[in-house]
């Protein structure tokens, strides 16, 4: 019996040993990654002071869910916090735009990558890299018109189980993201393309969710937005405004979403929207 369990325990000391070593073997891959510098050229886009513009780049922040994540008034918030996992705050804009530059924002914002050349954790760089210097300009300018408010000033920290799911690819560095979707334009309509305007609309609005392709998540979660090819302008546009789907559904997330972020669409950029991506389903 003794025997036994003397062979038990090894086994199970084994078993320990492995798990730690391959623990440690992820987590110097984890940190590896987290060091990684990406060059990112200076690059300053024109920021208006106009009371215009910064109207409209609130409008534009929401559409682009600036004020979702980071809190309605840009103060920051907790955006998920688990034991082993690790805590992510969006952190507070209303501070963070005092100490960048513009030159240093546009590379946060469109590229995923801070001044130090670090990359930016859990930011759709990759729906923003081809916002328009007007469309940017207008959100910055939005951004430091407001007064400065007290909240989470952000940050990232990586638990046990942080560590291994960003070594295997889980998470992933956003400045690569951000990279890989300047790269796209292969796969999008050319300026000349009478459907250029919608398909810029959804890069820059639809992406986070249903992937810098649109062809949506594993196993159709989201789906390829080829679906929405199937909507008529009206019902689409009251999906847009509403979140509600023929027969007044509910369509999970998106509907969320589309009551905080789409209802703020104009009516002309929903119907080039639809336009392109009618145009996209019958491809």
């Amino acid at each position: 019996m003794r025997r036994v369990l003397r062979a038990f325990s090894y086994v199970g000391l084994s078993l320990v040993a492995v798990v730690l070593a391959a623990y440690g073997v992820l987590y110097a891959i984890s940190a590896v990654k987290l060091r990684r510098s990406y060059a990112v050229a200076p690059y300053s886009v024109r920021v208006p002071h106009d009371s215009v513009s910064i109207s409209e780049g609130g409008r534009l922040a929401k559409i682009r869910g600036c004020t979702t994540c980071h809190g309605t008034m840009a103060e920051g918030q907790i955006l998920f916090q688990r034991w082993l996992v690790g805590r992510l705050a969006a952190p507070n804009l209303t501070k963070a735009v005092r100490k960048y530059s513009d030159a240093e924002l546009e590379g946060i914002i469109r590229h995923g990558v801070r001044p130090d050349g670090k990359s930016v954790i859990e930011m759709p760089s990759g729906m923003f890299a081809p916002l328009s210097d007007q469309d940017l300009g207008a959100i910055i300018s939005y951004l430091r018109s407001l007064p400065v408010r007290e909240g989470d000033t952000g940050g990232v920290q990586f638990g046990a189980l942080g560590h291994v799911l960003f070594a295997l690819g889980q998470v992933r560095p956003v400045a690569t993201e951000a990279k890989r979707a300047a790269g796209l334009t292969d796969i999008y309509p050319a300026p000349s393309d009478s459907n250029w305007a919608g398909a810029y609309l959804a890069r820059t609005v639809c992406t986070e969710c249903h992937g810098l392709d649109l062809r949506g998540g594993p196993r159709g979660k989201p789906p390829d937005l080829k679906i929405a090819g199937a909507y008529p302008l009206d019902a689409f546009t009251h999906l847009m405004r509403t979140g509600k789907a023929p027969g007044e559904r509910e369509v999970g997330l998106m509907s969320q979403v589309a009551r905080r972020r789409f209802s703020n669409l104009t009516d002309a950029e929903i119907a080039l929207l639809h336009r392109y991506l009618v145009a996209r389903a019958r491809q």
